[in-house]
């Protein structure tokens, strides 16, 4: 079984197919080869933005809280996390 197969476990069907066409878009958009390379991308400007933020002296909570603010908003409005902190 592959490691990501049981993320969908207890998703309606409906969830699944609205998943799929995300990631469908996501696909398009951005050249993703497959689940590993989305992953792998996902992981890495993640990890940029982390490091670039605790340079400048936030701290893990806060790294925190604008990851996961940034990337919710990148997932609403099909944008790309900002390189550049403090920009949308």
């Amino acid at each position: 079984m592959m490691q990501y197969e049981k993320l969908l476990v207890g998703e309606s069907e409906e969830r699944i197919v609205y998943l799929a066409r995300i990631g469908a878009i996501f696909e398009r958009l951005y050249g993703i080869k497959d689940l590993h390379d989305a992953v792998y991308r996902a992981s890495t400007g993640a990890g940029f933005a982390a490091r670039r933020l605790a340079e400048l002296g936030y701290s893990e909570e806060q790294v925190e809280k604008l990851l996961r603010e940034r990337l919710l908003t990148a997932l609403i409005t099909g944008r790309s996390l900002p390189t550049t902190i403090g920009t949308s």
